[in-house]
């Protein structure tokens, strides 16, 4: 963990800072580290997340867009998503030498060389192409730190029944974002829904997401990770944001 001088008050940590005071509630960061060492510990898995957000329109105002994903990740360097949404369905296939996209409605794809973990694989494509793989902050071994220097306040609000299960709910506020989140109160502990709200964007738009099914250290082969171009299937350059 990060270097933060604390001090416990009444069951709050209070991290000090030059301009502002930083309140985290001492439960919730149990929670979050539990959630975090949890997922942290897996060899594999897999689950399906579904999705709601604002997008602004010029004349419409906010306009909410669905999609679901279908997510296999297989240790540190191995990841796949079938994607579901405005764009069709396309998917994205790691190996830990190199990222492949394919188009199933366009029925078109390419390929680039990525870093040789999924983190770093994540960092790389989403810094040089602007490609995003939602959910992926909680599989960051550094997300509770990074939720501590990002948050002014975290408190953990109680206990929350939904659909007949038992979920954890915290809360985050940050200066420019609000970040709700929903953890399984289960022998596993793993994220079950979120919802960020982006305070200073017009409208205060919202990105919610569910997860569902998921399965813990399933037997994934390999060889599921590995793309091979479809008959016919034309081949594109993905290009950096500095080639655009």
């Amino acid at each position: 963990m990060k270097k933060i001088l604390t001090c416990l008050l009444s069951g709050w940590l209070c991290f000090g800072a030059s301009a502002q005071t930083k309140q985290q509630d001492s439960i919730a960061i149990l929670i979050i580290d539990r959630m975090t060492d949890v997922i942290g510990d897996l060899q594999s898995c897999s689950f399906k997340l579904h999705t709601v957000n604002d997008v602004m329109d010029t004349s419409l105002g906010l306009v909410k867009q669905f999609a679901d994903f279908d997510v296999y990740m297989s240790g540190p360097n191995k990841l796949l998503v079938n994607a579901y949404g405005q764009k069709g369905h396309r998917e994205f296939l790691y190996n830990g030498q190199e990222l492949a996209y394919y188009s199933f409605k366009e029925h078109n794809y390419g390929v680039i060389l990525a870093p040789a973990n999924t983190i770093a694989m994540i960092d790389s494509v989403n810094a040089l192409y602007g490609i995003e793989f939602p959910a992926a902050d909680f599989f960051y071994p550094s997300f509770t730190d990074d939720l501590l220097e990002d948050a002014d306040t975290i408190r953990f609000l109680g206990m929350d029944d939904i659909d007949g299960n038992e979920f954890f709910h915290i809360m985050a506020l940050g200066k420019d974002v609000n970040f709700q989140f929903w953890v399984s109160n289960d022998a596993y502990d793993l994220p079950a829904k979120f919802a960020i709200t982006y305070k200073h964007m017009p409208g205060s738009p919202q990105y919610l997401a569910s997860f569902s099914e998921w399965q813990v250290n399933p037997d994934l082969p390999a060889a599921m990770f590995d793309f091979l171009p479809p008959p016919d299937a034309a081949q594109l350059r993905i290009m950096s944001k500095n080639d655009r």
